[in-house]
């Protein structure tokens, strides 16, 4: 059940601190608190003897008994108190234990208790305000540019961080309604952005100006490829190429052009033809709710008929923060609404899920809440018909929106009670406190705090080195001159020794995993292989009509797991043997540690999203195609079994995963991020001994200004650790 419970919230950790309780700060996840919750007097000496539960209790420090399971459980609803974990996050947790624990009790007081609304925005907002403020207090202190610009670069790049969230849906289902709704202005819309079926972001920006990406020459050529499996597309593009100069548009790079949003109209309205040669649009507004780094994806509709676009759509999706599908009350719950939120929660593509039923007007609540509970029961039934736990539809949450509503208010056709009424104020409390709330931006802060307490450090040393040289010139200067630069060699000695190390230990770090990925890929074909036919086989001894929508699910299922749980076992090993190796040497070569572990988790980032995003998309959408015509055109068993067979395994060996692992070369990653590490140490080092060497010169003239050189270096040293104890205390 713990796994089951991770799972559901793996992209969502939630990082606590607990310095208030503890003697030390933990992290847990929101599935190991439902754990410490559920505990109670009758199910305390089962949750005792499990060595799962025994570990939670090791990372915050506290025996498996009475007091401590209490004092957690203390701990964490203090935590709920003071909003550093969802409540409705939490009351789903505790309801999926209750396949193993009634927590009928606590989710009835969970669910009446009342929280004060937190605008996680603003608290957001404000802790990047106050790093910023001990930057730029930083670059008051420092007496170079080149540390000056650091911390300039620094809070730049920490102002960037940006958030993605995509919207999905059928046609119809309201997607512009509800964006010219958050957006609190009609921008999406017939006089403005005429319907389209493209991509198109949107972002903040002063110009008010859309720039449109048209597809490259080899994208085009999968469209044309893909085109051969459907007739629709097949006649379409044929239409398309007579009508055309395609040429002009379709070019070896992708081909941009920036044009003003009332022109727009003449190249994506769904009228124009020329709609269909272009990729994506990037339009910037200056609207409010696109502020602070805020992008939203508008995709085309689910039942768009372009494969490439769809490849593109999947891969913004893939990238979001957050994804909300749209469903039209009045139409319910469509066949491809129900393929497109399975596979999210099954192939977990992305971190938070919201559905949004729009038009609620239409529908009294009690409809509302049975469009829901239908929703639910469906989407349980499919995942229970494929063999997963029905408890993954806890990953979405469900609102209820009328866009109209909210859009007569802000047209000022109707007062501030409709806009109360109209859902949209709660979607947008709801999306600011989950996009700021989430993983990604805790790291950001501790990753900002990080690089700060090492620039800290790092003028500290400097004032005190150059306050030391001082001293030096007045107590045997040349003795003590010599000590320091016996000290620098010793340094150099030990950086070089290091750098061997790193050498060495790199070299003996597993292989990315590629020969064995080979090898799982032919298990992994032959298992896609059986299952399809043993499908076949069941729905023919049962005289059933041959279910496509089933067998491309199991196609999606077999292979998309089958490959995630391959990357993930290799990032798994590499990961661990990466973190042993930066142990190993932090652990021999002290000096080297803060430069190891500012950047490393970002290093980890990138090179986690490179691993997950090696299997190719494009060829992937041909390749189940592919298999859907072969399904339809070949009705015997026995002539289709060896047809797929070889369809297969040859689709899986153009896929080339092993390749693409052996050109990542993650070792070599590694080793470049390490040397990058030791080089900053070694200019540092250099600098150092350049400065003391300067101010000896200087002093050595007798610079009438050493003294007060001296005392203003003792203030800069005071102002420093105070700006430490400020970073310390940041929230």
């Amino acid at each position: 059940m713990l796994k089951l419970l991770q799972e559901l919230w793996q992209e969502n950790l939630v990082f606590l601190d607990l310095s208030a309780e503890f003697d030390d700060k933990n992290t847990l996840d929101l599935a190991e608190i439902a754990i410490i919750l559920s505990v109670n007097s009758e199910n305390y000496e089962k949750y005792i003897a499990l060595k799962e539960f025994q570990n939670i209790f090791k990372k915050i420090h506290l025996r498996v008994d009475i007091y401590g399971i209490e004092l957690a459980q203390v701990c964490s609803l203090n935590l709920l108190m003071k909003s550093y974990i969802s409540k409705s996050d939490l009351i789903k947790a505790l309801s999926i234990l209750n396949a193993i624990n009634d927590n009928s009790i606590l989710l009835t007081f969970l669910e009446n208790l009342e929280l004060g609304q937190i605008d996680r925005k603003e608290q957001v907002l404000n802790s990047f305000s106050g790093l910023n403020h001990i930057n730029a207090e930083l670059c008051a202190l420092c007496d170079d540019e080149g540390t000056q610009d650091k911390l300039r670069l620094m809070a730049d790049k920490f102002s960037k961080l940006d958030f993605i969230i995509a919207v999905t849906g059928v046609m119809n289902s309201g997607k512009s309604s509800m964006l010219n709704a958050l957006l609190k202005k009609d921008f999406l819309g017939v006089s403005n952005i005429p319907e389209t079926a493209n991509l198109t972001l949107l972002k903040y920006g002063e110009n008010n100006k859309a720039k449109i990406y048209f597809w490259s020459i080899k994208e085009w050529e999968n469209i044309l490829a893909s085109s051969k499996f459907s007739a629709e597309m097949k006649q379409f593009v044929t239409e398309l190429s007579s009508k055309l100069d395609i040429q002009s548009y379709i070019k070896e790079d992708s081909l941009s052009e920036e044009i003003d949003l009332l022109e727009l109209k003449n190249f994506t309205s769904a009228k124009n033809q020329i709609s269909a040669l272009i990729k994506k649009i990037e339009i910037n507004a200056s609207l409010e709710f696109l502020k602070n780094n805020i992008c939203i994806v508008d995709t085309p509709g689910l039942d768009d008929v372009m494969v490439q676009r769809e490849i593109v759509t999947n891969e913004y999706i893939k990238e979001s923060d957050f994804l909300i599908h749209l469903m039209n009350v009045s139409q319910s719950l469509t066949q491809k609404d129900t393929e497109f939120l399975l596979d999210c929660l099954l192939n977990s593509r992305v971190s938070k899920l919201l559905v949004v039923l729009t038009k609620a007007d239409l529908l009294n609540s009690k409809d509302l809440d049975e469009v829901i509970d239908y929703t639910k029961q469906t989407l349980k039934s499919r995942l229970k018909a494929l063999e997963f736990d029905e408890n993954f539809i806890q990953k979405i949450d469900f609102l209820s929106i009328s866009a109209k509503k909210a859009s007569d208010f802000y047209q000022g056709v109707a007062d501030e009670s409709s806009l109360k009424e109209s859902g949209v104020l709660e979607l947008e409390n709801y999306l600011f406190n989950e996009l700021y709330s989430g993983a990604k931006v805790a790291l950001a802060l501790e990753a900002y705090k990080k690089e700060l307490n090492l620039e800290i450090t790092h003028l500290i040393t400097k004032y005190h080195l150059q306050n030391q040289a001082f001293n030096t010139l007045k107590h045997q200067l040349n003795a003590q001159n010599q000590e320091l630069f016996l000290n620098y060699e010793k340094e150099k000695k030990n950086l070089e020794e290091a750098k061997k190390d790193t050498a060495q230990l790199v070299a003996k770090l597993s292989t990315n995993g590629a020969n064995d990925v080979k090898v799982l890929m032919i298990l992994l074909a032959k298992k896609l292989k059986e299952r399809l036919i043993d499908e076949l086989k069941y729905t023919n001894s049962k005289k059933q009509k041959m279910n496509l929508s089933r067998l491309m699910s199991i196609v999606d299922i077999t292979v998309k797991d089958g490959i995630n749980d391959v990357l993930r076992e290799i990032k798994f090993e590499n990961f661990k043997n990466i973190e042993s190796t930066k142990e190993a040497l932090s652990a021999k070569y002290a000096f080297l540690k803060d430069d190891f572990d500012n950047g490393f988790e970002e290093f980890k980032t990138k090179l986690s999203k490179s691993i997950e995003n090696i299997f190719a998309d494009d060829k992937y959408a041909l390749f189940k195609l592919e298999i859907q015509k072969i399904l339809e055109d070949d009705k015997d068993i026995f002539t289709l079994e060896p047809k797929l067979e070889k369809f297969i395994n040859l689709s899986f060996e153009n896929f080339k995963i092993d390749e693409i692992l052996k050109e990542l070369n993650i070792n070599s990653q590694f080793l470049e991020f390490l040397n990058s590490k030791m080089s900053f140490y070694e200019q540092e080092q250099e600098q150092k001994m350049a400065y003391f060497n300067e101010l000896l010169n200087n002093t050595q003239a007798k610079d009438a200004n050493t003294f007060e050189k001296y005392e203003k270096n003792l203030e800069k040293i005071k102002c420093l650790e105070a700006l430490r104890m400020d970073l310390i205390n940041a929230n």
